[in-house]
């Protein structure tokens, strides 16, 4: 009686519908793992990768979806079609905003397509999911990321400076920030003289933040 309990020939086109049939009923993990076991025979196919990626975040299989995206993307990219994965990015961004690689790959497709300022917004908005202790070191390679693109952008620069001297890097801490004062005005100029002067506290520090207060160097 062994062939009554053989499974049924692969056969795509059923597969693709009954997962269809099961992610309209809101049956979403009959559905991934029909379009799985599609996915087992073409683990390249770009428009499986696609139409699966949210639903392994949805499972909360958060590699898989990222794996999944950037296959997606990667085809687009090179079919040139970088809107369009700009789009498949930003989805991606809305599902695992906690991958840092999402906002990165966001960022190069912005700059692939001629928008360096949205490149640019697109790593700080990915920084601001990084915001405990541990999430530190993810965040400190966002904004240095952020940094090459706009090197004179204040609030990044000083974000930067503050996590590099929690982490310890008080020299390279202390080098932006003397960047920073010595092209900042008005209040930032005030800002930065006293995360200087909380960096060290010397008497040098505290008659530069004393003069910043009535808007000398």
């Amino acid at each position: 009686m062994a062939f009554l309990r053989r499974s049924k020939p692969y056969d795509r086109n059923r597969l693709l519908a009954e997962a269809a049939r099961a992610r309209a009923k809101g049956k979403t993990k009959k559905a991934l793992a029909l379009l799985e076991t599609v996915l087992g025979h073409e683990p390249a196919n770009p428009e499986l990768n696609r139409r699966i990626a949210p639903m392994f975040a949805a499972v909360q299989r958060r590699t898989d979806a990222w794996t999944a995206y950037r296959i997606a993307v990667a085809s687009l990219v090179k079919a040139g079609f970088v809107d369009q994965a700009v789009g498949v990015l930003r989805e991606a961004a809305g599902h695992l905003g906690r991958e840092r690689g999402v906002w990165e790959e966001l960022a190069d497709a912005e700059q692939e397509r001629g928008r360096p300022i949205d490149a640019h917004k697109a790593l700080l908005e990915g920084r601001q999911r990084f915001r405990s202790r541990r999430d530190r070191p993810e965040a400190i390679k966002l904004l240095l990321r952020a940094r090459k693109l706009a090197p004179a952008h204040f609030e990044a620069n000083f974000d930067l400076a503050g996590l590099l001297q929690r982490t310890g890097a008080r020299e390279p801490a202390a080098r932006i920030l003397a960047e920073l004062a010595s092209r900042s005005r008005g209040g930032e100029l005030r800002r930065t003289r006293l995360r200087q002067l909380a960096h060290g506290p010397t008497p040098g520090a505290l008659w530069r933040f004393a003069r910043s207060l009535v808007g000398s160097r």
